[in-house]
């Protein structure tokens, strides 16, 4: 897993537009590849010039190796983790995500960002409600997840209803934002918002083309509410709950 000029923008504008800080966890642990070429790092480039003037690329690399702990402490982290299943890249904290969570992992992180873990573990269900205990009230999830054209990457793509139907509606968790961000260099400036079904009622619609054939992420960030929510004990796709309260109706 690594995190690409483009995403590194995201990341960039994700964290200092909702002003994030604390203790910061990554599911896996993420190697930095930082700036690339072309329109990619162009976008990187004008993305660290704006929220981070006085910080070079090169400012942004782990000194010993290729890990992104640096880039995450430059954002403005007071701590910095990784969490993986195995010691193979030396996490921090070593855990399954679809395992049981042990107590001191509970309300620990302000933030936690996963950069692709979640769609290789097969118990999706237990790893997001693990990252749910582990975040504190008021915590951010940061997610940039495979979305389309990752056939035969993990178990799974992510869908929009992960965020509105799950994240939103079952969890309580407020949306920050749901884009989707082609990641090869010639439409790094290609970023597709989608509509809210929780506010239009209908399924999910892209407001705009994304490239054919091209990898696609969907990079969603949600905030966990500072007040104690119950969840709900099933979740249901939005656009369904929609019609079936209309039927009884």
């Amino acid at each position: 897993m690594a995190i690409p000029d483009i995403l590194g923008a995201r990341l960039i504008e994700t964290v200092k537009d909702n002003d994030l800080g604390g203790a910061f966890l990554m599911l896996g642990r993420q190697s930095w590849k930082g700036r690339g070429r072309g329109a990619g790092a162009e976008v990187f480039d004008e993305t660290l010039a704006k929220y981070l003037p006085n910080i070079d690329a090169e400012d942004l690399k782990n000194p010993d190796d290729r890990y992104s702990e640096r880039f995450f402490e430059t954002l403005g982290f007071s701590s910095v983790d990784s969490l993986d299943f195995s010691d193979f890249e030396k996490a921090s904290i070593v855990q399954d995500l679809g395992g049981t969570l042990p107590s001191e992992l509970e309300n620990r992180f302000d933030v936690i960002f996963d950069g692709g873990t979640c769609e290789h573990v097969f118990d999706l269900p237990t790893a997001y409600r693990n990252i749910d205990k582990m975040l504190r009230p008021g915590g951010v999830f940061i997610s940039h997840a495979p979305a389309n054209n990752w056939v035969a990457h993990g178990f799974y793509q992510i869908s929009p209803e992960i965020v509105f139907g799950f994240w939103a509606q079952s969890m309580g968790y407020e949306v920050l934002h749901c884009v989707f961000q082609p990641i090869r260099p010639r439409a790094a400036r290609r970023v597709v918002a989608i509509t809210n079904p929780l506010v239009t009622g209908k399924r999910p619609k892209l407001k705009g083309a994304l490239p054919r054939g091209m990898p696609v992420i969907m990079n969603f960030a949600v905030r966990k509410s500072k007040d104690p929510v119950e969840p709900k004990s099933r979740v249901l796709q939005s656009d369904y709950v929609v019609r079936w309260e209309a039927a009884r109706k």
